[in-house]
């Protein structure tokens, strides 16, 4: 019987193991900047004491992917701030020009998600996993915003990422006037790493529709 258990658990940790492993880099900006121009990315309120913004980064999938996770890199001047996240907005849009559509990349109309903030050694890893969004090849708007507080300094900053690539992050102000999708900083874009598989098909057919119909 026990020799039965221990094969089980063997099994099981190898099973663990691989699909641990399966998970790629399919998009790499992790190379943050903590004392580059950030932005401004989350939902903490509206003026005067807080402000909510939104920001996507161009991203190229050359394969189909199957996104598991996006995470992106805040800073960390108040400690309690990351675990105040449980849930926030990912997006994702089709690209047809420098910046997305006005009046139909809405980010206030994006999946909510469960999210989370953690703490590491100097700064705020923000992930939204578990996503199982199959994209095709193509070019994309891709981000998250957690849902945070605004905290005693305001919200924290979303740390710029070293490399450029594309066009520049785009920003939208939900309290802007106009409101309308911008570059608040031109030539930058945010950090991001986006993780999961390269994949030819969906995995059981879960395509960016069926994630928003889930979430929304």
């Amino acid at each position: 019987m026990n020799s039965i258990l221990t094969k089980l658990a063997v099994l099981c940790a190898v099973v663990l193991l691989a699909s641990v492993a399966s998970a790629d880099v399919l998009w790499d900006q992790s190379d943050f900047d903590p004392w580059g121009a950030g932005f401004f990315n989350s939902e903490s309120g509206g003026p005067p004491f807080g402000m909510t913004w939104h920001g996507v980064n161009h991203v190229t999938v050359t394969e189909g992917w199957n996104v598991d996770s996006i995470t992106t890199y805040y800073s960390a001047m108040d400690m309690a701030w990351g675990g105040a996240i449980t849930q926030g907005y990912v997006h994702v849009y089709m690209k047809v020009g420098p910046l997305p559509v006005d009046g139909i990349d809405d980010p206030t109309m994006s999946p909510v998600v469960p999210m989370a903030g953690v703490f590491n050694v100097d700064h705020f890893d923000v992930t939204a996993s578990g996503l199982g969004i199959y994209l095709a090849p193509g070019e994309y708007w891709i981000g998250i915003t957690p849902i945070a507080p605004s905290g005693p300094f305001g919200p924290e900053i979303h740390l710029s990422s070293m490399t450029l690539i594309g066009d520049a992050t785009a920003s939208y102000d939900v309290y802007g006037m106009p409101v309308a999708w911008f570059n608040f900083n031109p030539g930058v874009d945010a950090s991001i790493v986006i993780e999961g598989t390269v994949a030819g098909t969906p995995v059981e057919e879960m395509t960016w529709g069926n994630v928003k119909a889930m979430f929304r």
